[in-house]
């Protein structure tokens, strides 16, 4: 059972190379386990699921959420769902997302998640490639998609649309309707539900879950309930969270890094999780929930670092000084805080002093009683990270991957690493390959790719580890460092090696600068496409007598130019000469997910840039009299 696990401590590396995560008991089981022994526990007195409705934020508690669930799962049965089929969900965040995931699991079906940003033709493709016979659907936007490809996916039996949506088409049912449907169910109906509860097994197929990735068309990602469970169960055991915590949700729980952490865990844990209203809503949702734990991609902290940088460079000369001094301190006390040893007395003192000033204004915008952040999905940037480590906001940098459910490995509050994604957790090992590149063995990888033997067979080596394109080092004591993907290494002209990752979160770290693409493969020297964060430029051209205020029109005024060219020469200064970026153009607006030039997670689909940048990217090239590379 999940809340039953005991670690005993396993030796590192003891097996040619291999990085083991600790033994522990408890990694078998299933979802349907996992949310009945939460139920059991944290049924009454405690919300599960939270989200703001007129205003006020309206919760419910497990023993609610779990009859909803057995409502989903009988009106599914009622029509026709069997074991094993296939049943969608393309929605946001919301409490019926997890209705209709659990109410699937209840009903021994598979669950396909579906991102809502997908276009028609891509969501077509998931709903065949699947077979799924049931999709649910956030709203009429995301209805008018499905309704649109419709016809092309033949094996698609019925809508379950949540929002309420006017001139209801003929096959789509509201979610009221329907969970009304499973409330009133025969009582066939309810025992066929109870009897699939008692029969799922670990190892049958939980979910499919489609990777948008960075190249190619997506593919479905095979995980079992015990991938899921094992995974949940590992990543409890090291990582300590409260029963009556509260957790923050915004990224797309679609992506299984949300699913598992943010979802999953957080049931497990007996947390309440509440459903930011949208992204951009976050940090008023922050301010509101007040969260003690939250999951995220890097993209949000370098914002947050952006934006604290941003208001620390306009203020004065005095408050300047006192948080550049807050900042050294707090900076000083993390060779103690990440050894866990006491911060000697004087220098605690002026670690109090630095609270009081500055570091409590910071925690007061995370809500004031955040424990901790949770990084994964991409790489986070050391110098983020030890910003707000350094100012006692904990941001706990992890590693994984869709293909191992997904979490490898983790940093924890009492064994962490700066720089690093942690240990390796129980139930999982790790060895490095050919070219450094990380492989992974263990309950939490998945069965294979749907209806792809040969790249199923592709992803995994001849003895069975999974490839997972990443590029690594372990250290003395164990920690798992990422120093780049794989695929994404490129060579210049001149043989050098560039790895782009590092360099590009080097760069997104000046206040001024949002995105970064490094450009170079086959080129005499390296290159960048720079998408300025226009919040911040804008407030710095009020500011410098520029009146451009449009971003079309800033990327174009030569002292925005300027200034944006003194950060890439400050990040310059921190490479070798060959890695450093000879020439840039500005983008006039941020890469986006919509556009299709992003994953869910925030990574850059660099194939899509190459080609929809193709003109910028050559004019940097046109001239090859830079030498230097």
């Amino acid at each position: 059972m999940v809340q039953q696990l005991v670690q005993e401590k396993k030796p590192m590396g003891s097996d040619a190379g291999i990085v083991a995560g600790p033994d522990i008991e408890g990694l078998d089981g299933t979802i349907v386990d996992l949310f009945a022994e939460a139920e059991s526990l944290y049924k009454s007195g405690q919300d599960m699921l939270v989200r703001k409705l007129g205003g006020r934020w309206v919760g419910e508690d497990y023993a609610t959420v779990r009859a909803r669930v057995l409502h989903v799962a009988r009106a599914l049965v009622d029509s026709g769902i069997k074991s094993g089929d296939r049943v969608a969900i393309m929605s946001g965040n919301r409490p019926e997302w997890a209705l209709a995931d659990m109410g699937g699991l209840h009903a021994a079906a598979v669950t396909v998640p579906i991102y809502d940003t997908l276009t028609p033709e891509k969501v077509a493709y998931i709903l065949n490639d699947s077979a799924s016979k049931v999709i649910f659907v956030e709203d009429r936007e995301i209805l008018d998609k499905v309704l649109q490809v419709r016809d092309e996916v033949p094996g698609l039996e019925r809508i379950v649309v949540y929002g309420p949506v006017d001139d209801l088409p003929e096959g789509v049912t509201t979610f009221a309707d329907f969970e009304f449907e499973g409330a009133e169910a025969t009582e066939k109906a309810a025992r066929e539900v109870d009897r699939r509860m008692g029969k799922v097994k670990p190892e049958d197929l939980a979910t499919i879950v489609y990777t948008s990735g960075t190249t190619g068309e997506p593919k479905g990602v095979m995980l079992t309930h015990d991938n899921l469970y094992s995974n949940v169960a590992a990543s409890r055991s090291i990582v300590p969270i409260e029963a009556g915590w509260i957790a923050l949700s915004f990224l797309p729980l679609s992506h299984v890094f949300e699913r598992m952490a943010g979802y999953y865990l957080m049931i497990a844990s007996g947390c309440t999780i509440a459903y930011a209203e949208s992204v951009a809503q976050v940090p008023a949702n922050m301010g509101e929930v007040r969260p003690h734990i939250m999951a995220s991609v890097p993209r949000l902290y370098e914002k947050m670092y952006a934006k604290v940088r941003a208001n620390v460079e306009s203020s004065s000369w005095l408050k300047r000084r006192i948080f550049q001094w807050a900042i050294a301190v707090g900076e000083e006390s993390l060779q103690y805080t990440f050894e866990n040893k006491p911060v000697p007395p004087k220098l605690a003192k002026k670690l109090a002093r630095a609270d009081k000033l500055v570091f409590s204004k910071i925690k007061e915008r995370v809500g004031g009683r955040l424990v901790f952040f949770v990084s994964g999905g991409a790489a986070l940037s050391p110098t983020v990270e030890k910003f707000f480590n350094a100012m006692g906001v904990t941001i706990l940098p992890g590693y994984g991957l869709t293909e191992t459910s997904p979490v490898v490995s983790v940093n924890t509050p009492d064994n962490r690493r700066l720089g690093s994604v942690g240990k390796i957790v129980p139930g999982v090992q790790v060895k490095l390959g050919a070219d450094d590149e990380i492989l992974v063995r263990g309950k939490c990888v998945m069965q294979g790719y749907w209806n792809k033997e040969k790249d199923t067979k592709e992803s995994f080596t001849k003895d069975g580890w999974l490839k997972t394109g990443d590029v690594g080092r372990v250290d003395a004591d164990g920690f798992l460092f990422i120093t780049d993907r794989k695929k994404e290494l490129f060579v210049l002209s001149n043989g050098k090696n560039v790895a782009p990752q590092p360099i590009e979160n080097d760069v997104k770290t000046f206040p001024h600068i949002a995105q970064c693409v490094l450009i170079g493969d086959g080129r005499n020297y390296c290159t960048a496409l720079i998408a300025p964060d226009f919040e911040a430029v804008q407030t710095w051209a009020k500011a410098n007598g520029v009146r451009a205020t449009d971003p079309a029109e800033l990327v174009q005024d030569a002292k925005v130019q300027d200034l944006l060219r003194s950060e890439v020469e400050a990040a310059n200064k921190r490479l070798a000469r060959y890695e450093q970026i000879k020439k840039f153009r500005l983008l006039p607006r941020e890469l986006t997910q919509e556009a299709g030039e992003l994953t869910p997670t925030m990574k850059v689909k660099r194939r899509i840039i190459d080609t929809e940048y193709a003109d910028l990217i050559e004019e940097m090239y046109k001239d090859q009299d830079n030498k230097e590379a």
